[in-house]
């Protein structure tokens, strides 16, 4: 019985996007084009950090997940499920797990990480978070998330989840 992973989903919306931003990388730096500083380093950083915005990406309890998937697949080998059930069970399993990461993670976001959260595709485990830098990068503490990627990556996601159709196979 195969289903799809909301990781693995969001990993290849999201992979795309990360590799060409890459190409960006060097204006983080901190160098002219004439290769001179800019004073980025760490005090010059803390004086002017503005809030910036990010899409990250949150995936449900894997542990959990694992556990309903060998239920449904208990129950569809008893002859309990049809494969058609069986997916749509999992689906519903994989959508509350990641409404749950999701709400967990906004609440230490929110009160913790001092981040606003403002917006998100849950299906997806995508939202847009904006925030310091030092809370931006201390999301990648909580378990449950993936990876931070640029603000650009949420529209391609919610681009790509508003084109896909409910029960639709990868």
């Amino acid at each position: 019985m195969e289903f799809e992973s909301t990781r693995r989903r969001f990993m290849q919306l999201a992979g795309t996007t990360a590799t060409v931003s890459l190409a960006g990388c060097n204006a983080l730096q901190g160098g002219t084009s004439d290769g001179t500083e800019t004073g980025t380093g760490p005090q010059s950083q803390t004086q002017t950090a503005e809030p910036a915005t990010v899409t990250v990406g949150v995936e449900p309890d894997q542990e959990q997940l694992r556990e309903r998937q060998q239920e449904i697949q208990s129950e569809l080998q008893a002859g309990n499920l049809t494969q058609s059930e069986a997916q749509a069970e999992y689906r519903t399993a994989q959508e509350s797990l990641i409404e749950e990461a999701i709400s967990t993670f906004e609440e230490r976001a929110t009160s913790d990480l001092g981040l606003t959260i403002d917006d998100s595709v849950s299906e997806a485990g995508a939202l847009l978070i904006t925030g310091p830098p030092a809370g931006l990068i201390d999301t990648l503490s909580v378990e449950s998330v993936t990876g931070l990627f640029p603000q650009a990556t949420f529209e391609q996601i919610r681009s790509q989840a508003r084109t896909e159709t409910p029960g639709a196979s990868e």
